[in-house]
C-alpha cells in the first residue's frame, strides 16, 4: 500500500451524507468541514411507510437516489454514509466481563423480540454509554434495521452507483451528532454538563437526555399531531413533556422540529423550561439553512435541510455516539485520524488500515520527519552527527518491524498429528460443556424432551415450557455456560396436548390444569433448522440437516428429562 493511498491531505476525503426523513424526503449533502459549509445539497421525494418502517417503493427509491448522486456530480468510489428513520432504538445493560461475541448474541436476541423482525433478521449497531444507576454493569445503546433494507442500500450504492457505502445509521444518533457538527454543543461538551434534545416528527416527539456526549435516557411519546388543532398540538407537547424534563434537569434544551405542524420557535415560547432554549426548524418555518449552502438546485428547499443529513455527512467528529450497523463490515470507515507531517495535517481513514497498524504508521511518520531533517542537516553537520541520525532511524525501523503485519507462513503439506489430536479433544470438551450446561440451572417449569450433539459443536435442544420467560432465561444460562458457542433460540411455538408431545402431557403433575394451561415448545440450536425427523432417519440420510456424512456420535437421551427442583 503506497503512502499516498493511506493519507489524504486536509479535508479532501469526500463523504456524501444521505438521509431519508418522512415528510421531508431523501436528502444528500457534501460538507466542507474546514469552511464549515455545505458545498452541495439536493433533495427528492421518497415515500416511507410508518406501519412497516420500510421504504414504500423500492424502485422509486433507487431512481431518486441515482438522480441525487448525479445532481451532486459525485465521482465513482466516493464514500457514502446513509441515515434512515428509526426502526428500533433501545438500551441494554450487561456484565462487564461479557465477551464481544456474547454481547452480539444478546443484541440480536433483544432485537428479534421486536415484531418487525419476526420475518426478517435484524442488523444492529451499538455504542457504549455511561451507566449512572449501576457502575458494576456496562450499558450500550443500540439500533436495528431489517436485513433486506440494508442489503438493498448496499446493492444500490455499491453495485448500481459504483460508490462505496461505509455506514448505515439511525436518524436519532445522526441528528444528535448534527448538533455537534454545527457547533451548538461546544459549550456543553466543554463543561460536561447535562442537556436535552426534543426531536418532533409527524407522529411523535422524542426527548434525549444527555450528559456531554453520553446518552443517559430517551423517551418517545406518540402524538398524532394532525388530529389536534394548531393550538392544541402545542399544549399537548408542553403538558406531556413537563414531567419528563423535570426528571432530568438540563442546562440547555434544543427543540428540533421536522414537521410543518409545529414551529420550534413558537413551541420555545410556550415551553415550561427556565434555562436556555434553542429552536431549530427543518420545515416550512425555516428562515435560513442550518449551515450555509453554496450549491443546490433549490435554495428555498435547502433552508429546511435536516440535522440528520449533516450528521450523515460527518460520521466521525468529537461526538462519539455513532450507531453504524455496518460496524463489523470490513469496508466500513472505523476511524479518522489526523497526523501532523511537516506542518500539515493528514487524514488516515480507518477503512484503509487496520487499527493495529496505527502504531506502525505513526512511527513511520516520525521516521519520515527524522529522515527529512537529517537530509537538511547534511550540509551543516559533520559525519559524526549524521551517524547518530542513521542510528536513530535504524532503531525506529526495528520498532516498525516488530509491529508490522507479516504474511501468513506457508503451511506444510503433511498432516499435523498434534493439531488433529487437539482438534478432537477440543470438540470433546465442547460436547462435555453442553452436557453439563443442559443439566444446570434449568427453570422449574421447563422440561427437556430431546438433545442432539454432533461432533461437539452442532447442537439441537428441544423442550416444553409453561412460559416464555423461563425459555429465555434457560437460553441465556446456556450461553453463559458455553459462551463460545453460536447457539440461538431457533423455534418457539404454542402447543396443545395432541400430537408428538402426548407422552409429556400424560406425565404432568396432577395439580396442573392440562386442558386450560398454555405450553410452549422450543428449540435451541446452532443450525439453520432443527431435526425434521427422528435421529434414526438422520443416521440413514447422508444429506442430513446438520450437514456432512452420517454421524456416529449423536447423543440421544431419554424422551423425558425432568427439570431440576
Amino acid at each position: 500500500m503506497s503512502f499516498n493511498s493511506l493519507f489524504s491531505q486536509g479535508n479532501q476525503k469526500q463523504i456524501v451524507g444521505v438521509s431519508l426523513t418522512p415528510g421531508i424526503g431523501l436528502e444528500a449533502a457534501i460538507i466542507d468541514k474546514s469552511k464549515h459549509q455545505i458545498v452541495s445539497y439536493g433533495r427528492r421525494d421518497v415515500a416511507y411507510s410508518f406501519a412497516n418502517r420500510d421504504i414504500q417503493d423500492m424502485s422509486q427509491f433507487k431512481t431518486e437516489l441515482t438522480s441525487l448522486i448525479s445532481e451532486l456530480k459525485v465521482a465513482p468510489k466516493t464514500q457514502v454514509y446513509f441515515v434512515l428513520p428509526n426502526v428500533l432504538f433501545d438500551f441494554i445493560e450487561y456484565p462487564a466481563d461479557l465477551d464481544n461475541e456474547s454481547l452480539k448474541t444478546m443484541v440480536l436476541s433483544n432485537a428479534e423480540e421486536f415484531y418487525l423482525f419476526k420475518k426478517d433478521q435484524p442488523v444492529s449497531g451499538w455504542c457504549e454509554v455511561k451507566n449512572k444507576l449501576d457502575v458494576s454493569q456496562k450499558k450500550i445503546v443500540y439500533t436495528s434495521f431489517q436485513n433486506n433494507i440494508v442489503d438493498l442500500i448496499k446493492e444500490t450504492v455499491n453495485g448500481d452507483l459504483g460508490l462505496k457505502l461505509i455506514g448505515i445509521e439511525s436518524a436519532y444518533s445522526a441528528t444528535l451528532r448534527g448538533l455537534s457538527v454545527i457547533g451548538e454543543l461546544d459549550e456543553v461538551m466543554l463543561e460536561e454538563s447535562a442537556w436535552t434534545m426534543m426531536l418532533i416528527n409527524t407522529n411523535s416527539y422524542i426527548l434525549f437526555q444527555m450528559e456531554a456526549g453520553d446518552l443517559i435516557t430517551y423517551n418517545e411519546v406518540p402524538l398524532a399531531l394532525k388530529s389536534f388543532s394548531m393550538e392544541e398540538a402545542y399544549q399537548a407537547i408542553v403538558s406531556s413533556s413537563s414531567q419528563l424534563l423535570a426528571n432530568y434537569p438540563s442546562s440547555k434544551l434544543f427543540i428540533v422540529s421536522q414537521t410543518d405542524d409545529i414551529s420550534a420557535d413558537v413551541l420555545k415560547r410556550e415551553m415550561r423550561f427556565d434555562k436556555e432554549i434553542i429552536a431549530i426548524n427543518s420545515n416550512k418555518y425555516s428562515k435560513e439553512s442550518i449551515l450555509p449552502v453554496t450549491m443546490t438546485s433549490d435554495f428555498d428547499v435547502a433552508k429546511s435541510l435536516t440535522l440528520s443529513v449533516i450528521g450523515a455527512s460527518c460520521p466521525k467528529c468529537d461526538f462519539k455516539l455513532v450507531l453504524n450497523v455496518m460496524q463489523d463490515d470490513p469496508d466500513t470507515m472505523t476511524g479518522v485520524y489526523l497526523i501532523p507531517v511537516n506542518g500539515k495535517n493528514y487524514e488516515i481513514q480507518g477503512s484503509e488500515i487496520d487499527k493495529w497498524m496505527i502504531i506502525v504508521i505513526a512511527v513511520s511518520v516520525l521516521i519520515f520527519g527524522v529522515a527529512s531533517a537529517g537530509l537538511f542537516m547534511l550540509k551543516k553537520q559533520d559525519e559524526e552527527k549524521l551517524n547518530e541520525i542513521n542510528q536513530e532511524i535504524t532503531q525506529k525501523q526495528t520498532l516498525i518491524d516488530q509491529y508490522a503485519v507479516k504474511p501468513d507462513e506457508a503451511k506444510p503439506a503433511e498432516v499435523d498429528i498434534t493439531s488433529t489430536i487437539d482438534d478432537i479433544a477440543n470438540k470433546n470438551v465442547s460436547a462435555i460443556k453442553f452436557y453439563d450446561s443442559i443439566s444446570s440451572d434449568i427453570p422449574k417449569n421447563i422440561w427437556l424432551t430431546k438433545y442432539y450433539n454432533v461432533d461437539g459443536d452442532r447442537i439441537v435442544i428441544k423442550g416444553i415450557a409453561e412460559n416464555v420467560v423461563d425459555v429465555y432465561e434457560y437460553y441465556k444460562n446456556l450461553k453463559i455456560l458455553s459462551p463460545q458457542s453460536d447457539i440461538r433460540l431457533a423455534e418457539l411455538n404454542v402447543v396443545t396436548s395432541t400430537g408428538e408431545d402426548d407422552d409429556f402431557f400424560k406425565d404432568l403433575n396432577s395439580n396442573i390444569d392440562k386442558d386450560s394451561a398454555r405450553f410452549y415448545s422450543f428449540e435451541i440450536s446452532n443450525t439453520s433448522i432443527g431435526f425434521a425427523e427422528g435421529p434414526e432417519d438422520y443416521m440413514k440420510d447422508e444429506n442430513n440437516l446438520l450437514g456432512g456424512p452420517p454421524a456416529t456420535n449423536i447423543e440421544v437421551p431419554s424422551d423425558q428429562m425432568k427439570a431440576a427442583n
